[in-house]
């Protein structure tokens, strides 16, 4: 069976902080009028429009329980930080939200470990590896990687290639055990070295330093040895 893509358009950063602000006050089917009225200043085609709010929704409403926790903390937090960590919390909630858009973010941080300018038939490719030859793989890869353009993650060169920005810098302890506990909950073990979420492909964007002292101890197990800290989500 085929895997799920789901994220098929462009979403700029304005809309995710409306939808987060939103989000904090309004009942659903409140959302989805307040979300449609608020895109059509974007977006003129209904149907584009309905597809945004979709993955609007997803991101920051309509989450999975298992990540529901993880949402409120965002949004108890997005009132009171800079525009920069509020990107970090989106960048964060997406993942959650979308596979599609985690395995390519994956793979674009893969590449810039090895090269400066990536091609993006080459994000396309591995894209189309990893969920098939399908036009909906082309239009996915597209939506993502000219949204995070938009959000000053990358810069487009020439030949449709793309380069990093400059790195973000993230210090608020409160956002590095957020961004730990959502590692943890992407890896499907749940656990992983300290040294591994340190300049982990996923958060390639950001410049951040995770340390054991940043740690909750109600929230994550610390599991030490002689060459290296473990570290694990409570069940």
């Amino acid at each position: 069976m085929a895997k799920p893509i789901g994220f098929d358009q462009k979403v700029l950063l304005h809309h995710l902080d409306f939808t987060a602000n939103e989000a904090r006050r309004l009942q659903r089917k409140e959302m989805y009028e307040v979300l449609d009225n608020f895109l059509r200043a974007d977006i003129s085609g209904p149907k584009s429009r309905k597809n945004t709010v979709t993955i609007l929704m997803k991101i920051w409403y309509l989450v999975e329980e298992d990540h529901r926790l993880i949402r409120d903390r965002a949004l108890e937090m997005m009132p009171f930080i800079k525009p920069v960590e509020r990107l970090l919390l989106h960048w964060c909630m997406t993942m959650l939200a979308y596979p599609f858009f985690k395995d390519l973010v994956k793979e674009l941080g893969l590449q810039f470990r090895m090269q400066d300018v990536i091609p993006s038939k080459t994000l396309g490719s591995k894209m189309k590896n990893l969920y098939g030859e399908r036009r909906k793989v082309e239009v996915a890869t597209s939506a993502v990687l000219t949204s995070i353009k938009s959000w000053g993650i990358t810069e487009l060169q020439k030949n449709r290639a793309y380069s990093m920005a400059k790195k973000m810098e993230i210090h608020s302890q409160e956002l590095l055990q957020l961004m730990a506990e959502v590692l943890l909950t992407i890896n499907d073990s749940h656990i992983l070295p300290i040294e591994l979420m340190n300049n982990n492909v996923l958060f390639f964007p950001f410049h951040y330093d995770i340390s054991v002292s940043d740690l909750m101890k109600n929230k994550f197990e610390l599991i030490k040895s002689i060459d290296m800290t473990m570290v694990e989500l409570k069940s």
